[in-house]
């Protein structure tokens, strides 16, 4: 079942990616398999995709929102600075790093001061 070779495909690249399941649309070098992996975050979206593939997907570490796959890479990166750094989380405009983790903790302050921010994740944050 092609299903099935494209869920070990996945698996594979899980595998050599830590344990994330994460194959974007238009990679270049994993065409077909992003496809594959958008197909099945639309019919996750829609509610069409079968309980027993869904639950599959998850015990490779398929990630079906990519926004949040995002966030979460980005939050990791910050409490990796603020082990380096004594405790202190603190991206400054120049860093290397400041081009999209700094401008990400920007904007997530940006978030907290309109009254934006998912308490989950200013919780996340502030832990």
């Amino acid at each position: 079942a092609a299903w099935d070779q494209s869920l070990e495909e996945l698996r594979l690249v899980a595998e050599s990616n830590g344990g994330t399941a994460h194959v974007l649309r238009n990679d270049p070098e994993r065409l077909e398999l992003g496809r594959w992996c958008a197909t099945q975050r639309t019919l996750e979206e829609r509610g069409d995709l079968r309980a027993d593939r869904k639950a599959r997907l998850l015990e490779i570490g398929f990630v079906f929102d990519l926004y949040d796959a995002a966030w979460d890479q980005r939050l990791k990166k910050l409490r990796l600075i603020a082990e380096d750094n004594g405790g202190k989380a603190h991206v400054v405009e120049g860093d290397p790093v400041w081009s999209v983790l700094g401008r990400w903790c920007t904007w997530q302050g940006v978030l907290e001061r309109r009254g934006e921010l998912l308490a989950g994740r200013k919780a996340r944050l502030l832990e």
